[in-house]
């Protein structure tokens, strides 16, 4: 059975597979960082003038744009209003070949200095098989966008500034909210459309994400019970929550392992390079030390899993399949 898997693997990888060259979607993201400046602008005189913030929520259908396809899947861009000239955006894939009638839908994040196209790309890049690993293995995907300054348009020239997250969350800060909760809104939003989709089952969600991914993985499944599996990978410092206002963009207002104890008892993997140069692998091993003390409390010891990988800031899928295959 795994010799099968692999080859079916590296079939699909030998395979010419769809895809975009990166710096044609830096128009389309431009987009969506002038709607998120703008809408921050919206907040900002709402709150001078004494109007009460409104919550995001869907304004109309997810609106699906075939971007293209191959022997793999067939790939959309998806976009819902949330607010006046706001949309959530993300790239919605679907295997040719469904598992079943009704699919498991794996919510893949992307981490920073990144964009869901960019999991797609050339191999992945660290991400690897982060995106089409899902999809080999039958599962439709949704990879939402964050707002961010991706590495490969730093020489190249964009209108999005190089501290565009602390920019961003400074100015939703001074209107009440925060960057993080409003991505994390869109990804729940968004969620209420697929799980109407005739191949999703909505019983059958999973999250997993990459380094920033991994954290947004964490915050989201905290938020919404809907996601029944999360694999947050290269994101498990254990940091104490930081209140100096140094945090600005980031999700470090909470320890990780704190985000993963509101989770429980539901399946969690945590995964963690050992070179990993930017979440040191001790920090890692002393968080998931206290996140299995809660799930033992719990009587669900067997539903957490910390995984150490001989690597350095990567997803490693192959540790996360067989788990989805467990669990979703």
């Amino acid at each position: 059975m795994i010799v099968t898997r692999a080859l079916l693997l590296w079939l699909m990888f030998a395979q010419e597979l769809y895809e975009e060259k990166l710096r044609d979607t830096l128009p389309l993201r431009e987009m969506l960082y002038t709607q998120m400046n703008l809408y921050a602008d919206r907040l900002l005189l709402e709150r001078r003038i004494g109007h009460p913030q409104s919550k995001l929520k869907a304004r109309g259908p997810l609106r699906l744009v075939k971007s293209g396809e191959d022997t793999v899947a067939t790939y959309y861009r998806t976009f819902l209003p949330v607010a006046n000239n706001l949309d959530a955006y993300g790239l919605y894939i679907v295997p040719k070949k469904l598992a079943a009638r009704r699919t498991p839908l794996v919510i893949s994040k992307h981490g920073g200095g990144g964009f869901p196209e960019m999991a797609t790309f050339n191999g992945g890049t660290n991400y690897k098989d982060q995106v089409r690993g899902a999809v080999s293995e039958g599962y439709a995907v949704y990879a939402p966008h964050s707002v961010m300054y991706p590495f490969g348009d730093r020489d190249a020239g964009t209108i999005i500034p190089a501290e565009v997250r602390k920019l961003l969350d400074e100015r939703f800060r001074a209107s009440g909210t925060s960057l993080a909760s409003i991505e994390v809104q869109k990804v729940s939003l968004v969620l209420d459309e697929l799980l109407k989709r005739p191949e999703i089952d909505p019983q059958r969600v999973a999250m997993i994400g990459l380094s920033y991914g991994g954290f947004y993985s964490l915050y989201t499944a905290s938020l919404d019970p809907r996601i029944k599996v999360v694999v947050a990978s290269c994101s498990f410092p254990d940091e104490p929550a930081i209140t100096d206002g140094k945090t600005a963009g980031r999700l470090f207002d909470m320890n990780p392992a704190d985000v993963a104890s509101l989770i429980a008892p539901r399946p969690l993997q945590v995964q963690s390079g050992i070179h990993d140069k930017l979440i040191p692998i001790d920090q890692s091993r002393q968080a998931s030390r206290r996140v299995s003390l809660v799930y033992e409390k719990l009587n669900e010891k067997d539903k957490f899993v910390f995984e150490e990988f001989d690597g350095g800031h990567e997803f490693r899928g192959s540790l996360v399949w067989p788990f989805l295959r467990k669990w979703l």
